[in-house]
């Protein structure tokens, strides 16, 4: 009997044990939860200053001051459209200028920049389009509007190019009309010779000349010379080129009637001519002898680069160091250079892939396919399916993928199989007619006389931008 009660309040002495702390938890939380409640009733109910009733009117009375201030400030004069806060606020005008910036159309320029509505913007759009198409709009392109008090626009001033300007103005009946303004230019022929010491962008700059005729002679030459591999010291040129000048600034160069290149890789020469009744449309670049400049086929996709792996299926593999197959030729350059594509042909793939990085591939007529890996970025606009003629840029080097520095991987493939792009043996495209070849040799009988008589004279060594041009071998 002693045992059955002893072991009762044993049981009873272990339950109240278990039960005790849990009760003791509860009574503590609800403490906490009451204390909570009572902080937050202080806070935003019964004490002034942060109680919800007084942040509000504060808010009210500081929304009601900013009001006033927008309504007192004068407008400005002038606004940089590049600076945070120019939009116009409604009812107030202002003259807005700035420059259109990348992937920036006008509508988001009067939208976002000038603060128009819908309506003044409007207008302006339909009045200009008559003169020009905002699709042409390019980056760096200088623009102004002035809107008046009434948040319509006075005036508006879209400089195109150098030589061509969009204006409009609000006529007497009340109506935006747009004009276009050319001014007037000169293109002269000028005759320019040179000896190559440290590079041709320094003899081009030395004979008097903007060095953005290095890029048009290149391009001319672009199928028989490689200027980085093939430019020795001693080598001469001699061109015949269109210079356009508004007043006495030179705005650009048009076209190359005649070019000379001679030196240790040999001696080569253009002609620009149209069969006769052609009226220019099928000028095109031919040798003296009235073949085709033209070849199935680029002697380089890059205008300054050098080899710096050839092919060779044997080849150590630089990231994997690994025996692996090297089927293309590398050509190094800085990280930006333009891609040409290598000759006429379609888009087939354009895409990122990891070991090839950045990789655009070409299908050409002449059952050839061309690939350019490692590319930094792709040229804008371009995409699959779409045609490209020889020397359309299409891609920047990079290094991209499995790359260990800056260079374009250039692959060629004939009926699915790599090829030695060096060991290709391109074809020239049609050249004169026989019919035509007495025409073509009257025509540039004089032109090629003219060309030999332009002096080489000798340019001194050294240039102070020979690092951006191909070193003279």
């Amino acid at each position: 009997m002693v045992d059955r009660r002893s072991r009762a309040r044993k049981k009873s002495t272990l339950e109240l044990g278990v039960r005790a702390p849990a009760r003791t938890g509860s009574l503590r939380l609800f403490v906490l939860l009451a204390v909570m409640v009572l902080v937050n009733l202080y806070v935003f109910v019964w004490r002034d200053g942060t109680s919800i009733g007084d942040v509000r009117r504060k808010a009210h009375d500081a929304e009601i001051g900013q009001l006033a201030l927008a309504s007192a400030a004068p407008p400005a004069p002038v606004v940089a459209a590049g600076d945070a806060g120019a939009a116009v606020d409604s009812g107030r005008g202002g003259t807005f200028a700035g420059k259109v910036a990348r992937d920036e159309s006008f509508g988001k320029i009067l939208r976002k920049k000038v603060g128009l509505d819908a309506g003044p913007a409007d207008e302006l759009i339909r009045a200009v389009a008559p003169v020009f198409d905002f699709r042409g709009l390019r980056v760096g392109q200088a623009w102004q509007v002035v809107v008046d008090d009434d948040g319509k626009i006075d005036a508006f001033e879209l400089e195109v190019s150098r030589v061509l300007t969009i204006r409009a103005r609000r006529g007497e009946d009340g109506a935006l009309v747009a004009t276009k303004e050319e001014a007037a230019t000169r293109v002269e022929v000028r005759e320019v010779g040179g000896r190559i010491d440290s590079s041709l962008y320094a003899a081009i700059k030395q004979a008097g000349e903007d060095t953005a005729l290095v890029a048009f002679f290149v391009d001319v030459f672009a199928y028989d010379l490689d200027f980085y591999n093939d430019t020795h010291a001693g080598d001469t040129f001699r061109v015949i080129v269109e210079a356009e000048y508004k007043d006495a600034e030179l705005l650009r160069y048009r076209r190359i009637l005649a070019a000379e290149y001679a030196g240790k890789a040999g001696t080569f020469r253009v002609f620009h001519w149209s069969p006769p009744g052609a009226d220019g449309k099928r000028a095109r670049y031919f040798d003296e002898h009235g073949q085709s400049v033209e070849k199935s086929m680029l002697k380089t996709p890059l205008k300054f680069s050098r080899v710096s792996s050839g092919f060779n299926p044997r080849r150590m593999h630089p990231v994997l160091h690994t025996v692996r197959g090297h089927f293309g030729t590398d050509f190094a350059a800085p990280t930006g250079t333009p891609v040409w594509a290598a000759a006429d042909g379609v888009i087939t793939g354009r895409a990122f892939s990891p070991g090839p990085g950045n990789m655009v591939t070409i299908r050409h007529d002449n059952g050839y396919v061309t690939l350019y890996m490692h590319l930094s970025k792709f040229a804008a606009g371009q995409k699959v399916g779409q045609r490209v003629a020889a020397k359309t840029v299409i891609g920047y080097v990079g290094s991209t993928g499995l790359s260990t520095g800056p260079h374009l991987h250039f692959g060629v493939k004939k009926n699915g199989a790599y090829v030695d792009f060096a060991k290709l043996a391109p074809t020239r495209h049609a050249g004169v007619s026989k019919k035509d070849l007495p025409a073509f040799r009257a025509a540039i009988g004089p032109v090629s006389e003219r060309l030999a008589a332009i002096p080489t004279a000798p340019a001194p060594a050294g240039g102070a931008n020979d690092a951006v041009a191909a070193p003279a071998r």
